[in-house]
């Protein structure tokens, strides 16, 4: 097959998943006519519940109920433009063996890039491979919407950062930040493939 041919691929539809997606859409529509643009968001207690009812992971159905609540997500054609300035932030949380450090903002003209590291609290220890299921949230006298904007570590360390719109202001006594559980709701576990064989270069 050439490098311009198109590579068709099956797609499986019947009655019983047309049935589950037409409920799902005026479900959709029914509470977008309620919320009316506001944004509801259940309490812990309430998603723990659901985690254990519909045998669910915390950060999938927080993933899930998060698409729902966002209203007219901005759109940035142009990125996040220009770079302003470096706004330092260093606030700090340790649970459960971990370091969490929200370091600092790049801030951009049409929004925020927020840094946050994690780190093993004791490096002795092995930590294995960290997957952070992870959305930062920003509380503030306006709403700011939240993307994932990238991530990478090893060895007990991970970083993370976060696009935020609008740019955070130069003043963050009034902001509150927090790292919630974040996952893609139908996210299956990683494959993993072990590469074990004897490898010879001639």
């Amino acid at each position: 097959m050439a490098w311009s041919d198109l590579k068709f691929f099956p797609n499986e539809y019947n009655d019983v998943i047309k049935a589950i997606d037409e409920k799902i859409i005026r479900l959709l529509i029914e509470r977008k006519g309620i919320s009316n643009g506001r944004r509801f968001f259940p309490p812990n207690e309430i998603v723990s519940a659901w985690a254990v009812e519909f045998d669910m992971d915390i950060p999938q159905i927080n993933g899930l109920i998060h698409s729902l609540a966002e209203s007219n997500p901005p759109t940035l054609p142009n990125g996040p433009g220009k770079l302003l300035n470096v706004l330092p932030i260093m606030k700090k949380s340790d649970i459960d063996g971990f370091e969490y450090e929200v370091t600092h903002s790049m801030q951009h003209e049409n929004g925020s890039i927020v840094f946050i590291e994690i780190n093993k609290s004791n490096d002795n220890e092995n930590a294995g491979h960290i997957r952070p299921k992870l959305l930062l949230d920003v509380n503030g006298e306006q709403e700011y919407i939240v993307r994932k904007n990238g991530a990478h570590g090893g060895g007990g360390h991970t970083q993370l950062s976060f696009m935020v719109i609008p740019r955070l202001p130069d003043s963050i006594e009034k902001l509150k930040f927090r790292l919630i559980p974040h996952a893609h709701p139908m996210e299956s576990p990683p494959k993993e493939i072990i590469l074990d064989k004897e490898i010879s270069f001639e």
